[in-house]
C-alpha cells in the first residue's frame, strides 16, 4: 500500500514538472532560428525539391540498364514446303563499359533438311555452342550512347542536389523576411495600443477639467476623437499582425509539416538592435559566386553538354569493329562441322555523308553556348544582387539612426506640448498632433529596424553565407 502511494506521488511530481515545462515552452519567445530549423526540416516545397533526387536516381538506374545482360531466343519451324525443318537460336549478350566491348555466347540447333542455299543453318545432332566479342576501335570506342547517358545521369544526380540547396536557400530567405514582418507587426501593434492607453488614461481627467471650467468643453470632444482614431489604428495593427502570423505559418511548421500559427505572446519583447555594417570586399563578392548553388548547377549543366558534344563528335568517325567468334558443334553429323571453328571479322563503316552526325555536333555546341551565356548572366546577376543587398543593408542602418533621432525629438516635443497643455498654454489638439507624430516616428523606427534585419537576411541568402548569430 505504501509503495502504491509512493508511485502515485512520483507520477504526480513528474506530471507537474512536464506541465510546467510545456507552459514555459508556450510562453517563451519564438526565435528566427526555430523558424529556419522548422523550414529546413519539414517544408513541403523542400520535400518537393527533394523528390528530384529520386528522379535523378531513377535516371541513373535507367541509364545503367543499357548494360543489362540480354538473353534472346528464337525458334522457327517450317512444317510445309520442299524442305520441312526446324531451328533454335539462343544468345546471351553482355555489353560492357570497357571501350564499348560487347561479349556474347549462344547455342544454335538446326535440323538436317535445309535447302542447299541454307546449309549454314544446319548443325550436328546436339547443336552448336559459340562465344565471342565485338570491339569498336573508333566510333563508339572512346564513348558511346550508353556511357554518355550514364555520365549525364550521374551529373544530373548532382544537379538535383544543388536544386534542393537552391530551394533551401530561397526558403530560408523568405522565412526570415516573414519572421521579421511578424515581429515588426507585433511591435507596431504594441505602439498603437500604447498610444490608445495614453488617450484613455487622460479621458477622465479631461472630462473633470472640462466640467469644472478649467478647459473648454471642446477638449473633451477632441480626446474622444483621438480615442476613436487610435482604436482604429489598433484594429488595423491587429489585422496586420494576424496577416503576418498567417504568412509566417507557411514557413513555421511542426515535424509533420503542418503549419503552426505563431501567437502574440510568442513575440520577442524587443527587436534586436542593428549593428554596424562593414562593406564587403571584392574577394567576398567573388567568393559568394562560388557558394551560390546556381553557379554550381550551371557548371554541371556545362559538363553534361560537354559529354553530349564528345559523343556527337565521336559519331563522325568511321566505325571499325573487330569481331572474334569461336564455335563448336557436338554430336553426330557432318564431319566438316566437328572441328573447333574460329572466325575473325573486321567491319569498316565509312559514312559518305554525315548530316546526322554534324547536326548532333551543332546541336551540342549550341547547347553548350547557351549554358555559357546563362552562366555569364547568372554571375552578373548574382554580383548585382550582392551589391544591392549590401547597399540596402547599409542604407537601412542609416535609416535606423535617423529614425531613432527623429523619435527622440518627437518625444521631446510631445512631452513639452503636454506640459504646456497642463499649464494652459496649449490645446489638446496640439498634444494629440504631437503624440501622433511620436507614434508615426516610432512606427518608422520599427520599419527601419525590421528592414535592416530583412536586408541582412537577403544579404546572407545572396552570398550563400551562414546566418549571423541571433
Amino acid at each position: 500500500m505504501r509503495r502504491s502511494w509512493l508511485f502515485a506521488l512520483a507520477f504526480l511530481v513528474v506530471s507537474l514538472v512536464a506541465t510546467g515545462a510545456q507552459a514555459d515552452d508556450a510562453r517563451r519567445s519564438l526565435t528566427l532560428d526555430e523558424v529556419l530549423a522548422s523550414t529546413d526540416r519539414s517544408h513541403p516545397l523542400l520535400d518537393a525539391a527533394a523528390t528530384e533526387r529520386d528522379v535523378a536516381a531513377g535516371d541513373v538506374q535507367s541509364a545503367e540498364g543499357a548494360f543489362d545482360v540480354a538473353w534472346r531466343t528464337r525458334g522457327t519451324i517450317v512444317p510445309l514446303g520442299g524442305y520441312p525443318s526446324g531451328r533454335i537460336d539462343s544468345v546471351i549478350e553482355v555489353p560492357t563499359p570497357f571501350w564499348g566491348l560487347t561479349m556474347f555466347s549462344g547455342y544454335r540447333w538446326g535440323s538436317d533438311s535445309f535447302a542447299p542455299y541454307d546449309e549454314k543453318l544446319e548443325t550436328n545432332e546436339i547443336g552448336e555452342v559459340r562465344a565471342g566479342a565485338t570491339l569498336p576501335f573508333w566510333r563508339n570506342g572512346p564513348i558511346d550512347r550508353r556511357r554518355a547517358n550514364i555520365a549525364r545521369a550521374e551529373i544530373g544526380r548532382d544537379v538535383a542536389e544543388l536544386s534542393v540547396a537552391e530551394r533551401r536557400l530561397e526558403l530560408r530567405r523568405a522565412a526570415s523576411v516573414r519572421y521579421w514582418d511578424w515581429v515588426g507587426a507585433g511591435k507596431r501593434l504594441a505602439l498603437a495600443k500604447q498610444a490608445l492607453e495614453v488617450a484613455l488614461a487622460r479621458d477622465a481627467d479631461i472630462a473633470s477639467r472640462a466640467a469644472s471650467g478649467d478647459i473648454p468643453a471642446i477638449e473633451k470632444t477632441e480626446n474622444a476623437r483621438a480615442i476613436l482614431q487610435r482604436r482604429q489604428q489598433v484594429v488595423s495593427a491587429e489585422r496586420a499582425l494576424t496577416q503576418a502570423s498567417l504568412e509566417l505559418s507557411l514557413y513555421y511548421r511542426d515535424r509533420d509539416g503542418e503549419p503552426i500559427l505563431p501567437l502574440a505572446h510568442q513575440l520577442p519583447g524587443e527587436i534586436p538592435s542593428p549593428g554596424f555594417v562593414r562593406p564587403l570586399s571584392k574577394a567576398a563578392v567573388t567568393e559568394s559566386l562560388g557558394r551560390r548553388p546556381e553557379m554550381a548547377r550551371l557548371g554541371l549543366l556545362r559538363a553534361q553538354g560537354a559529354v553530349e558534344r564528345e559523343w556527337a563528335r565521336n559519331q563522325r568517325a568511321p566505325a571499325i569493329d573487330l569481331t572474334v567468334i569461336g564455335s563448336q558443334d557436338f554430336g553426330d553429323g557432318n564431319e566438316k562441322r566437328r572441328p573447333f571453328e574460329l572466325e575473325v571479322s573486321l567491319l569498316v563503316d565509312i559514312p559518305l555523308e554525315m548530316n546526322v552526325a554534324e547536326g548532333r555536333v551543332r546541336a551540342a555546341d549550341a547547347q553548350l553556348a547557351r549554358v555559357e551565356a546563362q552562366a555569364r548572366f547568372a554571375a552578373d546577376q548574382i554580383g548585382a544582387q550582392v551589391l544591392d543587398a549590401e547597399n540596402a543593408l547599409a542604407r537601412s542602418f542609416e535609416r535606423v539612426e535617423i529614425a531613432q533621432s527623429e523619435l527622440r525629438v518627437a518625444r521631446e516635443l510631445e512631452v513639452g506640448e503636454r506640459d504646456r497643455f497642463e499649464l494652459g498654454d496649449s490645446t489638446l489638439l496640439f498634444v494629440n498632433l504631437r503624440e501622433q507624430a511620436s507614434l508615426e516616428a516610432g512606427l518608422r523606427e520599427v520599419d527601419a529596424i525590421v528592414d535592416f534585419h530583412k536586408a541582412r537576411a537577403v544579404l546572407e541568402a545572396v552570398t550563400a553565407s551562414a546566418p549571423a548569430p541571433r
